[in-house]
């Protein structure tokens, strides 16, 4: 249910606007990644366009934004309204001499950018096509998926139950409460060795993992000494999972950083684990920042 007054479900949305994208660029801050819901209303008011139509001319920016795409130079933006009504952008991430399937999708960076920001759901997505398959999986692994609003250039507003029917998720597998509403049990060490390690222990405990039961997180400081965190989102189809190293990467680029300024990794996970984020991690980190540290702890 929408509180916030701010998504107008019957509402059509058109491509976005070149004029009205230039006189929203020239509103933002150089980093518009989160955008807070007071302000996401008086855009909306300055430009005379609903919110749902804001959404729909943040998709450019978002996609502006997006240089990480190495393998398929294949722009994509999104942009996700939280609980709150805030206003959270996605982009695609992939990395270069790794697998497909460390790549993260647009609609995964919206939705970890939200959940990085507290949110407990999502109320509506506006992206320039349709959400590909994997994208509709991830999103419907969201505690309320099946209510958040799709809009889409030229079409309807459509519930993503419409666009993912006969639909496969947690309820399916006995799980009552889905992504961004439901974490692991807390985990503990003994000795933590630093901050870094502290971090990285906290994003292991927001981990979502009830189909492994092996939660994780990853903390990062970069070269500025800036901190970031990642924790692990799983799925009920099991490959649209998101690791914890992807997360901390989305929080960092959302800040304004780049990834290949990541001079220090702390990964915590549990020893017994019948999953482990520990060589995947690795691979990944050595292609983004070859340089960086990296340590692996357990907690139990």
């Amino acid at each position: 249910m929408d509180k916030t007054g701010l998504l107008n479900k019957d509402v059509q949305v058109t491509p976005p606007h070149e004029v009205l994208g230039q006189k929203l660029q020239s509103l933002l801050p150089s980093t518009p990644f989160h955008i807070k819901a007071g302000r996401a209303k008086e855009l909306a008011d300055a430009l005379e366009i609903s919110v749902p139509q804001l959404m729909m001319e943040l998709v450019p920016i978002a996609r502006s934004y997006d240089v990480y795409i190495p393998v398929s130079n294949y722009i994509v933006g999104s942009c996700a309204m939280g609980l709150s009504g805030d206003l959270y952008l996605g982009m695609n991430l992939e990395f270069a001499r790794q697998p497909l399937g460390q790549t993260v999708h647009s609609e995964q960076f919206a939705t970890s950018n939200a959940l990085l920001h507290g949110e407990k759901g999502l109320l509506a997505l506006a992206v320039s096509a349709e959400p590909c398959g994997h994208c509709r999986q991830f999103l419907n692994e969201i505690q309320g998926g099946k209510d958040l609003t799709v809009f889409i250039p030229e079409k309807a507003p459509t519930p993503l139950s419409v666009l993912l029917p006969r639909d496969f998720g947690p309820h399916d597998l006995g799980i009552d409460a889905g992504l961004m509403a439901s974490q692991c049990a807390p985990l503990q060490m003994d000795k933590i060795p630093g901050e870094l390690v502290e971090l990285a222990l906290d994003a292991a405990n927001k981990s979502y993992a009830p189909y492994s039961n092996s939660p994780s997180g990853v903390a990062i400081r970069l070269e500025n000494g800036r901190t970031y965190q990642g924790w692990y989102a799983e799925n009920a189809a099991f490959n649209p999972t998101l690791p914890p190293l992807q997360m901390a990467i989305i929080a960092a680029i959302a800040g304004g950083e780049n990834p290949k300024d990541i001079a220090e990794l702390a990964l915590v996970e549990t020893a017994s684990g019948i999953v482990t984020q520990e060589w995947n991690t690795k691979a990944l980190l050595q292609a983004v920042a070859p340089e960086a540290s990296y340590s692996v702890y357990y907690a139990k």
